[in-house]
């Protein structure tokens, strides 16, 4: 026998002599499942930490059935007013559409939007109009207040992007009304919608119209969101 045999009998030997008490065995087995999960747990979180940071630096999540797709800040779902949304009018470009008010109507030509407003026209030809450049996707808005009272005002839609709008919506003091959507025969590549509504102005208030937390929701035929947009002042 050599001196490394003889070093490992003598270990075995000691080794032997050791017993482990039945009362320490359990806590010992419990304490190593403990931590074993612990490192489960803690590269459970690690991971859940690196998708956050990911999220945060790109703006994006990956997706294993819809590819990449882009992640906004986090918001509440669109309300949808309980009414049926209005038939869309569809016009020809130029044509006037009353829009339910003495003196008031609205114009569509190829990349514009024409409102006459009876305030500040009356019964003259004249109309204000909201144009873009044909490259341009977003969803915006144009308010007219009717004085004197401001008791209501015209809330004006306007989507021009990608997709056939077929609804629209706005969302006032946490309420969600439907706007009446008009477009162009045919793909113009844009609609507009109106409704009245509360108005956004009082008489002794001489600032701005305020048009903060309003929301703004485009949709096309199969319910699909095109378009939507929180207005800030």
């Amino acid at each position: 026998m050599d001196t490394e045999d003889m070093v490992r009998g003598a270990l075995r030997d000691e080794a032997a002599r050791v017993a482990v008490a039945d009362w320490s065995a359990g806590p010992v087995r419990v304490q190593v499942r403990r931590q074993r999960r612990g490192r489960r747990v803690a590269m459970g979180a690690s991971a859940v930490v690196a998708a956050l940071a990911v999220v945060a630096g790109t703006g994006a999540v990956l997706s294993a059935q819809h590819g990449v797709q882009a992640v906004g800040p986090a918001s509440q779902a669109p309300l949808v007013p309980a009414e049926p949304a209005p038939e869309t009018v569809v016009v020809e470009p130029g044509q006037q559409l009353p829009l339910g008010r003495p003196d008031w109507w609205m114009q569509l030509k190829d990349r514009e939007i024409c409102i006459h407003d009876a305030p500040a026209y009356r019964s003259g030809p004249g109309c204000s109009g909201y144009s873009w450049t044909e490259s341009t996707t977003e969803i915006t808005m144009q308010y007219y207040g009717s004085p004197p009272q401001y008791q209501e005002g015209l809330y004006n839609l306007v989507y021009h992007g990608p997709g056939q709008v077929a609804r629209m919506t706005i969302e006032l003091d946490g309420q969600a009304h439907w706007a009446t959507v008009v477009s162009l025969p045919g793909t113009p590549g844009y609609a507009t919608g109106y409704v009245w509504g509360p108005s956004s102005k009082t008489p002794s208030d001489s600032k701005a119209y305020p048009l903060d937390g309003i929301k703004l929701v485009a949709y096309d035929a199969q319910g699909a969101v095109l378009a939507s947009k929180t207005l800030s002042s």
